[in-house]
């Protein structure tokens, strides 16, 4: 795990990677296989411009930091494609794979803000390399209001002004536990029945409020004041144990786990919702920038309109959040080292 504290922090790991020779070399390695030279041209641009972006989004006044958090998600997503996929980023028209799609009636709603999906572009490219690979359906059209419930960095901005608990339920620890005999290892998530009874779930019910987590867990009887879970699955390994913790990282990966990497050490949540696939929380994220800075940049009215309502949480204290825990994701991805703020 690599924790970051300053600015610097968060950016040294990718910058690591986005030098000559020494960078091109550190991503081999990484990945286990050779990146092109002019893909690595690339992904060393992708890197310095996101940085750019990034450090003046703290600076900005919350209508105005949609536009540029967006073009730093674009860039650092498109570092992260041009490690996951070479091609996927060569050409020089790669559209940004999403669109408006939001009806105006007598008066302005939040509630109308919507956008869609496209059969190609970055959005899809996201969605297919993290979390379950899903992505919707070319035309799929969401609501703004209705990704808000799913958001790790919202969790209690969403909680404080709809007066709701979101459809995310905290993990108290999640731990990856090692049989010596028989060299298999397996998941445990622990989560404090304070919550759960707050929430009105019983620990089974878990199991179907969180249809994608039931399919891979089990609850077990343990000696914790916790309410334990233990996954299904089992993965072996060699004689050493940390020859198995990618296979599980990605298994966990898959579960659709909401992390808040901003928040010192790292909080993480169940998805809470029947569906058996959902998008990674990093594609909802990308979703969401991009769909606000096209507010701010062709509606600078509507977008004007959200102060001073409920709503206005998402300009003045998300995207900060969203921006600083999409950074650590995707340093997550490209070094295939956990990261998070210390």
């Amino acid at each position: 795990m690599v924790s970051a504290r300053s600015s610097s922090d968060l950016w040294a790991s990718l910058e690591a990677c986005a030098v000559e020779n020494h960078g091109l070399h550190r991503l081999d390695s990484l990945h286990g296989r050779k990146l092109p030279p002019d893909a690595h041209a690339r992904f060393c641009a992708f890197v310095h411009q996101a940085r750019q972006y990034f450090e003046t989004i703290a600076e900005l006044d919350p209508v105005a930091k949609p536009l540029t958090a967006y073009y730093f998600a674009l860039n650092l997503t498109k570092a992260f494609l041009t490690v996951a996929d070479p091609s996927s980023t060569q050409s020089d028209f790669l559209r940004h794979g999403l669109n408006q799609d939001f009806k105006r009636g007598q008066r302005y709603s939040f509630k109308r803000e919507r956008f869609k999906v496209d059969q190609a572009g970055v959005f899809r490219l996201l969605a297919e390399n993290s979390g379950m690979g899903h992505c919707w359906a070319k035309g799929h059209s969401i609501g703004v209001h209705e990704v808000l419930k799913y958001l790790p960095d919202g969790y209690d901005l969403y909680a404080d002004a709809e007066g709701r608990s979101p459809s995310l339920l905290p993990i108290h620890s999640a731990d990856v536990y090692f049989a010596g005999q028989g060299k298999k290892a397996w998941l445990r998530v622990e989560i404090d029945r304070d919550v759960l009874r707050q929430r009105n779930l019983s620990p089974e019910r878990v199991l179907t409020s969180a249809r994608i987590f039931g399919s891979a867990f089990r609850l077990v009887t343990t000696d914790l004041p916790t309410a334990s879970y233990e996954s299904t699955a089992e993965w072996a390994y060699g004689k050493r144990k940390d020859d198995v913790l990618r296979h599980v990282g990605e298994a966990f990966d898959a579960l659709i786990i909401g992390k808040e990497r901003s928040f010192p050490g790292g909080r993480q949540y169940i998805t809470l919702s029947d569906r058996t696939q959902l998008l990674s929380h990093e594609a909802v994220t990308f979703g969401l920038l991009h769909h606000l800075s096209n507010v701010v940049r062709y509606r600078p009215m509507d977008a004007e309109r959200l102060r001073g309502t409920k709503y206005f949480w998402i300009l003045a204290s998300w995207i900060d959040r969203a921006s600083e825990s999409f950074l650590l994701a995707m340093a997550s991805r490209i070094t295939r080292e956990e990261h998070v703020l210390a």
